[in-house]
């Protein structure tokens, strides 16, 4: 080779190098076969990124948090258990089994389960990654809990190729897997590498949950990412689906010449082209850059329903959110303003998930840490108030190693222990078990039930666990709202052994009925507090059930389910005593469902006020009256003699009242009823009295 060609050679080399840089994650130059370069996670740079919250950073020019600083703040942990959940039982994790050092410690009932059933959704497949803590190796695993106890009971391993520090699984299937990897520029030395923040794209082409191909794209070099700790995807509003990965932040506060130390953390948007398999280069950008000190830390993210992505920042224990400010649907704008800022040393947010009602969920480090709530109650953009959901978890004082994400029917899964032997003693650890716990939020509002163990890693010894993502529902809406109601009066709260009424939108999905068998038969079913409860009859806005007495009064959950999909849920109260009266509008006011009772003529009014001389006896049929006896009756503002009050035939929660229409009443009167406890029935229900 001459030198006029070697120099020609240079200078080619030099001008691409120029434009690459430039225009980042081009699909022809930038998406790199992962047999090609095949980066595996820094697994010691991940065991290292611990942190506590300090009371101020070091790095130079570091972003502050904006609250007023608490003088206490520092050593001041939160009350327990929250004034939310004080009328209920704060919810527990299940018993975390300690980790026996001198066994291999694997759990065979995980590790012998069946492969995923070809054909479940991947909306009802937990994604994770096991990372071995000795090598470069890892598998990304994938598990689903068909019998609906909150256990893994099938599992597949997507890959083996070294696993990950998070995943994320996009609307089209694509699952999206993030790292930090070292860089060894080509050279055999150690003295040049870097770290970088690596994203490898799978695909499984064949539905059988094992990755097919993949693309790894290098974030240090196209937008100076030195790591890669958390991710989320999202669809626009066109339709387009994109990535949303961050870098740590990570900086020893203890230690300002840590080689791990990064700079404030960058967060990068990529937007999918479909037509490469690659990323748009003109829509793909920084949201943050790497430096700019806008925020401290980027250890977690979570896209809220409308979009807009939720940055948790350890070190400055807020929560920022970056809007979506064109309608796209795609976040592009850091507020200045934190979403939320925690009050108490404990809150430090190390992980976040959102559901789709917008309630975050948030978790700090600790032996004995809470799970958080965060509500923003008045819908202006910003947190309100956040609740203690779950006491006592044990999470691992680590940025890179947790997960922590909901389910679409609002089931939220969580990461304990998650660097197993290695949460050392001497740091502060227990070495506990790594496992994923799962909480039951069957009316997607915060109010947690009792965990399971979903899963645990196959050796906690050597094994790992970090991220949990759901892949997205692509035929079912997002779990909708409803209400329950007396099915009489339709007002006010349903009643212990009464008929009820939920009412809402879509309920069914276009199904009706008019038994418990067509209700069987089209695979609808409504549980109370986890209590499965007859559907007499069904539309798709309103379903019909009776309440069984054994639930008692108080507040509690309401799903309607259809095939074992929850279409709707919210909680709701149930009252011991709400009489009302079943009218012919089906209203709960007009004109009264009665019958003539004197003589067995059991006829529709209107009513004689006498029958052979006597005050005629009229039947009236409700619910919501038979738990609170002997009960009261006006009809026309005059007291009515009651003969009978109760239950009515074998109709399970209908109730029943015999009266004697009192003299001096004709027209349209109305019928009020009174229980033994106060309780009133509407005022605007009536006979028609000839």
């Amino acid at each position: 080779m001459t030198a006029r060609t070697r120099f020609h050679l240079s200078i080619c080399t030099l001008v691409l190098a120029l434009v690459t840089a430039s225009w980042p994650l081009s699909p022809a130059v930038h998406a790199q076969n992962a047999a090609e370069r095949e980066f595996r996670p820094d697994v010691r740079r991940a065991l290292a990124s611990r942190q506590a919250p300090a009371k101020l950073p070091t790095r130079d020019g570091a972003y502050q948090p904006q609250r007023v600083e608490n003088p206490e703040a520092a050593t001041l942990a939160r009350p327990l258990p929250s004034v939310q959940n004080s009328a209920r039982r704060t919810p527990q994790p299940a018993p975390r089994r300690k980790n026996n050092a001198s066994t291999s410690g694997a759990n065979v009932n995980v590790v012998s389960l069946p492969r995923v059933s070809v054909g479940t959704p991947l909306s009802r497949v937990l994604h994770t990654s096991q990372l071995s803590l000795a090598n470069s190796s890892g598998t990304h695993e994938e598990y689903v809990d068909q019998s609906g106890n909150f256990v893994a009971d099938e599992r597949t391993t997507f890959d083996a190729r070294g696993g990950s520090y998070d995943i994320a699984v996009g609307r089209s299937g694509t699952r999206y897997e993030v790292f930090t990897a070292i860089d060894d520029r080509g050279t055999a030395t150690t003295a040049d590498d870097v770290d970088t923040g690596v994203l490898v794209v799978g695909l499984d082409t064949n539905g059988d949950y094992v990755r097919d191909s993949s693309s790894t794209f290098d974030l240090g070099r196209d937008f100076g990412l030195p790591s890669a700790v958390s991710v989320v995807t999202g669809t626009s509003v066109a339709g387009r689906e994109f990535v949303i990965v961050s870098s740590s932040g990570f900086f020893n506060s203890q230690d300002s010449h840590d080689p791990k130390n990064e700079p404030s953390p960058g967060v990068v948007l990529l937007v999918r082209d479909s037509s490469t398999g690659g990323f748009d280069n003109s829509l793909s950008r920084s949201l943050l850059r790497v430096g700019d000190n806008r925020i401290f830390n980027a250890n977690a993210l979570t896209l809220l329903p409308n979009n807009n992505l939720v940055i948790a920042d350890f070190q400055s224990n807020e929560l920022r959110i970056v809007r979506d400010t064109n309608g796209d649907r795609i976040p592009d704008m850091l507020d200045p303003v934190p979403f939320y800022q925690f009050k108490f040393s404990d809150d430090a947010p190390l992980d976040i998930a959102a559901n789709s009602r917008g309630v975050i969920f948030s978790h700090s480090a600790g032996n004995s840490t809470p799970l958080l709530a965060v509500y923003d109650d008045n819908n202006d953009g910003f947190a309100d108030r956040d609740e203690v959901v779950v006491s006592g978890l044990s999470i691992d004082n680590n940025l890179v190693l947790h997960g922590l994400t909901v389910e679409r029917d609002g089931s939220v899964y969580i990461v304990e222990d998650a660097m197993g032997a290695n949460d050392l003693p001497a740091d502060g650890g227990n070495g506990g078990v790594p496992q994923i716990d799962a909480f039951p939020d069957p009316a997607l509002n915060g109010f947690l039930r009792d965990g399971a163990i979903f899963a645990e890693s196959d050796n906690p010894n050597t094994l790992a666990l970090s991220g949990l993502s759901f892949g997205v529902e692509t035929v079912l809406a997002p779990v909708g709202h409803l209400t329950l109601t007396n099915s009489a009066s339709l007002q006010g709260a349903a009643t212990s052994d009464g008929l009820a009424t939920i009412q809402g939108a879509s309920l069914t999905r276009g199904a009706s009925g008019a038994t418990q068998d067509e209700a069987t038969t089209r695979g609808l079913s409504v549980n109370i507090e986890g209590v499965s409860v007859p559907v007499l009859s069904f539309s798709d806005t309103q379903i019909h059930v009776h309440v069984p007495k054994s639930l008692g009064a108080g507040v509690g959950s309401v799903v309607v389910y259809l095939n074992g999909n929850a279409l709707a849920a919210d909680d709701a109260s149930i009252a011991s005593t709400n009489p009302g009266l079943f009218t012919i509008p089906q209203s709960g006011a007009g004109e009264t469902v009665a019958l003539l009772v004197s003589g067995n003529r059991y006829t529709r009014g209107p009513f004689p006020s006498k029958f052979d001389n006597k005050s005629s006896v009229v039947a009236l049929f409700g619910t919501g009256w038979r738990n609170s006896l002997p009960v009261a009756v006006t009809v026309g503002g005059k007291p009515a003699n009651v003969s009978y009050a109760g239950k009515s035939g074998g109709f399970p929660g209908l109730d029943q009242l015999n009266i004697a229409i009192p003299d001096g009443i004709s027209g349209a009167a109305t019928v009020i009823v009174t229980t033994a406890s106060g309780a009133t029935s509407r005022s605007d229900a009536f006979i028609t009295i000839q």
